[in-house]
């Protein structure tokens, strides 16, 4: 049942929200195997079988023995590959995420494996921009050639079969002195597309404990789109070792530092806004919701292991199967629920870090027997086990040691490094590997970031992360009308994707992120908007771009925003012409459980649902079918929730938190307590 927000008290309901949190160690389902029904349908569903042959009883039977064989040697095969953390080799650091020979090669997605209604977007990149990045020594140069890949995995948009960009050469060179990082050009008689990119190498410090080399040094045998987009999780880790350093100076000795990149000073928060204490503590990041729609939702999906956890399948099916569709999904599932539990207490923890070496060993046997999407498979999973180990790096530096936190901030003053450092900071990278590379690319996954780190602002600034990028975009600072202003430039973004490009991996990166913070048990922007009076007034229109949003979009530079009832009948029209047609069943009960509720507080009612009333719901509206109907209405149901001010308010609670214990403390780590945030 809604309980009543306006009240002074924080209420029973909006404690927890009907959550239970007990941490990782407490959680034997961590200790299983990861596994989900999209994962078995994809491995029982290779291209050496077409679906039309299913149709005969026999083929079918013979099919479905095959397939429990297909699983049980891709097992075997796993455990071959599985590498403990307990004997990772020094000199190959990443080894436990990146198991078995890589070699040059590569394969762009395709509906054929996936069900997005569009085909891949690498050759729509062939106009984009990219400045000169000084420090690139390096020039790399992929070919690529139009080819007609057959269908795989039991639920795709093409399941006949769709054309993709398949590897021709690869090699390495000199920079030529002038050219952009970044640079595609398509030859029609040959059908060839030619990325070239230009890359610094960076050396590994102390800090970095060889991740650095490790990474690049694969990423640039693969291919130029996968060393582009590991190069953005490779900066990550060179750029936070120095941002981290700087900022245990800025709390501990109180003086501004100053970077050739970025500038690194104390905060003071904001006086300008207003919520009801206490504010409702974030949670772990493995926090569960026991309703039975959740469950119900979970057996559906076949889920086992960590994935019957809400957090994780948030994080991992929900967040993929929103993104991509498609049994293919699954594999992208489990390398990301691994990670989940490595970011949340693998450093702690060998055997949960032994999850993530055997997860991606299991995605690496998937590939190996996949005839089809398989150099695909292997792309995108040596782009994430890059991504994640930097950040998992990153995570080992935040930890070791951390300082008393206290209020600071970064303001960078390159924003195509600060976009490449935040999609990777996100686990961005493969997104922008699928959605073609390039500034634009960088602009829409790294800076549309703005959608999760205005909730988290207050959060980050409090525990000295260094990582949320709105200061940079306000330029420094935490008043009201630069804060309003990235926000409006925010729906500005999602209004231009929706509305011209809506398919595109990077843009349904920032949609997805949106749900995902809804649904995730953590982050709690429900509750939080519960813990303020703001009314009609933190309605917000957007502040268009003038084409594809480019990176200086995001930042203000004076805008002036509108507000109140304009944007507020704005959000309640698309939200009426939406009910008004024929939509999903799942969205409908979003729209019912979830939006109406919040439009009507934020309208001036007094009551809101707690968190395990609509996280269900959230979660089965990211994974249904069809999927490129679900995308439009989620979009709309985005903007909406954005332009009517929730989410505003939302995120003007989170700057009313206090924070007491040390640096990053906002996840399961062992001094994560509630009477920490308040």
């Amino acid at each position: 049942m809604p309980y009543i927000a306006r009240g002074e008290e924080l209420p029973e309901a909006a404690v927890r929200g009907g959550l239970v949190d007990p941490r990782a160690d407490h959680q034997q389902s961590f200790n299983k195997r990861i596994s989900c029904r999209d994962v078995t349908d994809f491995i029982s569903n290779t291209a050496e079988v077409s679906p039309l042959e299913l149709r005969d009883k026999k083929a079918a039977a013979k099919h479905t023995s095959d397939s429990r064989a297909r699983l049980y040697k891709i097992l075997a095969r796993t455990n071959e590959l599985s590498r403990p953390l307990a004997v990772k080799c020094s000199d190959q650091p990443i080894s436990d995420l990146l198991p078995g020979l890589v070699v040059s090669g590569g394969l762009s997605r395709s509906p054929a494996f996936d069900c997005l209604p569009v085909v891949s977007h690498w050759g729509d990149r062939t106009d984009d921009f990219s400045a000169e990045d000084p420090n690139a020594t390096v020039r790399l140069t992929s070919t690529w050639s139009t080819i007609h890949v057959r269908g795989e995995g039991a639920t795709r948009e093409s399941p006949h079969g769709a054309p993709c960009w398949s590897l021709k050469t690869h090699g390495l060179g000199p920079v030529e002195v002038g050219s952009g990082k970044f640079a595609q050009q398509y030859d029609s008689e040959s059908d060839t597309l030619t990325t070239t990119v230009n890359l610094p190498r960076r050396p590994d410090t102390v800090h970095t404990k060889g991740v650095l080399g490790a990474a690049t040094s694969i990423a640039w045998m693969r291919n130029a789109r996968v060393a582009d987009a590991v190069d953005c999780a490779v900066g990550l880790l060179a750029d936070a070792s120095i941002l981290l350093e700087a900022r245990d100076k800025v709390i501990t000795g109180g003086k501004t530092v100053t970077l050739d990149f970025a500038e690194v000073r104390e905060a003071v928060m904001p006086s300008w806004c207003n919520a009801r204490k206490p504010l409702p503590a974030k949670l772990s990041g493995v926090a569960d919701s026991p309703d039975e729609y959740t469950d119900a939702l979970f057996a559906a999906e076949a889920c086992e292991g960590p994935l019957i956890n809400t957090s994780i399948f948030s994080m991992s099916i929900g967040y993929n199967r929103g993104v991509y569709g498609g049994s293919i999904s699954g594999i992208w599932a489990v390398m990301d629920s691994a990670f989940v539990l490595d970011y949340s207490i693998g450093t702690d923890s060998s055997a949960m870090a032994d999850r993530l070496s055997f997860a991606f060993a299991e995605v690496t046997a998937s590939a190996e027997a996949s005839a089809s999407a398989g150099p695909h498979i292997d792309d995108i999973r040596i782009v994430k086990g890059c991504n994640y180990g930097c950040l998992r790096q990153k995570t080992i530096l935040e930890d070791n040691d951390p300082v008393e936190s206290s209020p600071c901030m970064v303001v960078w003053n390159d924003l195509d490094r600060l976009a490449r450092y935040k999609l990777a900071d996100a686990v961005f990278c493969h997104v922008y590997y699928d959605s073609g590379g390039g500034e634009q690319m960088a602009a829409i996954a790294g800076l549309g970031c703005v959608a999760h780190d205005w909730i988290d602002l207050g959060a980050d600034v409090l525990c000295g992360e260094v990582s949320n990028i709105i200061p940079s975009l306000t330029r420094g600072s935490l008043e009201e009308e630069p804060l309003a202003e990235v926000y409006s430039r925010l729906i500005g973004a999602m209004i231009w994707y929706r509305n011209n490009d809506p398919y595109n991996p990077a843009a349904l990166c920032l949609l997805f992120t949106h749900w995902w913070q809804l649904s995730n048990c953590r982050h709690r922007p429900v509750t939080l908007l519960g813990r303020t009076d703001i009314g009609v007034e933190a309605a917000i229109a957007p502040t268009m771009p003038d084409g594809r949003p480019e990176l200086e979009h995001f930042r203000v530079n004076g805008t002036r925003v509108e507000r109140g009832e304009g944007p507020l009948s704005s959000a309640e029209a698309r939200l009426a012409a939406l009910v008004s047609g024929d939509i999903l069943p799942e969205t409908r009960a979003v729209i019912e459980h979830l939006v109406n509720p919040v439009m009507a507080y934020v309208k001036g009612g007094d009551s809101l649902p707690a968190e395990s009333e609509y996280v269900g719901t959230v979660l089965a509206a990211e994974v249904a079918y069809p999927h490129g109907q679900k995308i439009m209405e989620l979009w709309d149901l985005a903007i909406v929730m954005w332009e009517c001010g929730a989410m505003w308010a939302a995120g003007v609670a989170g700057l009313c938190y206090t924070h007491t214990g040390k640096a990053n403390c906002d996840r399961a780590r062992h001094d994560l307590a509630d009477h920490t945030w308040t």
